[in-house]
């Protein structure tokens, strides 16, 4: 599912709360970011610890963000390159 820290919708906490709803007791975060800025270092990790309080059940697992996967660079370079 699809969420966003801020401006857009829905939220992470709403769809945090939509998967816990349906049963969901095990969420991974992939970042979709191109490096550690301000949002991962500092809102991420404040929104991730009010969901832990809001739904105590809830493994919840944040991935680096996927700008930073040698892949992801990989196939930048690449499409850079042509």
């Amino acid at each position: 599912m699809l969420a966003f820290l801020e401006l857009m919708q829905p939220s992470l906490q709403a769809c945090a709360a939509s998967l816990h709803g349906e049963g969901v007791r095990s969420l991974r975060v992939v970042p979709v970011f191109f490096g550690m800025g301000g949002h991962l270092k500092d809102d991420l990790p404040r929104l991730v610890e009010q969901i832990r309080k809001t739904h105590a059940d809830l493994e919840i697992t944040v991935e680096p963000p996927i700008g930073e996967r040698p892949e992801v660079i990989a196939a930048i370079a690449q499409a850079i390159a042509r």
